[in-house]
């Protein structure tokens, strides 16, 4: 049994662990800098982390397949039409700038949100174990949309 709380633990650590880091690396874009392409694809990888994470906090009896897949399917779909329609400049250096996109930010609070009410709801009120799944799904389709977002942004500015 303790080992059991340990693990729950440890996946919450890491959990907070990679949305931290994603929230941090994700600074840059927010505050307009210009940064390298392949920086980019870095936060929407730290999102998946934290989403995958996430997935074991459902119980079995809760799961539901189906709205993770459609979530994951819908957000990298609307990831990647945003990507392609986003104001991308890039510099002499070949660094990368997003002026005015501010719906990364969005997306990666949306992920956070989802991963503090998946796990501290429940704990909280034990009835809520039944909305955990649909916390996972909103992080996955977070996670989805920043990575289709960032492939559109790199395809779009490679030169």
């Amino acid at each position: 049994m303790v080992l059991g709380e340990w693990a729950l633990n440890l996946r919450h650590f890491m959990a907070v662990a990679a949305i931290a880091a994603c929230l941090y690396l994700s600074l840059a874009e927010w505050q307009g800098q210009s940064r390298t392409r392949s920086l980019l694809l870095v936060p929407p990888v730290l999102a998946f982390v934290c989403a995958y994470i996430m997935m074991g906090f459902v119980t079995p009896e809760n799961r539901e397949p189906w709205l993770l897949r459609t979530a994951l399917a819908v957000g990298f779909v609307l990831g990647i039409v945003r990507g392609f329609f986003i104001n991308a400049e890039v510099d002499s250096y070949g660094l990368v700038r997003l002026p005015g996109a501010r719906d990364g930010l969005l997306a990666t609070l949306a992920i956070a949100a989802a991963m503090i009410a998946a796990t501290l709801a429940p704990l909280v009120i034990g009835s809520a174990a039944a909305w955990v799944p649909y916390a996972t799904s909103l992080a996955g389709l977070g996670a989805t949309y920043l990575s289709g977002r960032a492939v559109a942004v790199y395809l779009r500015t490679r030169s």
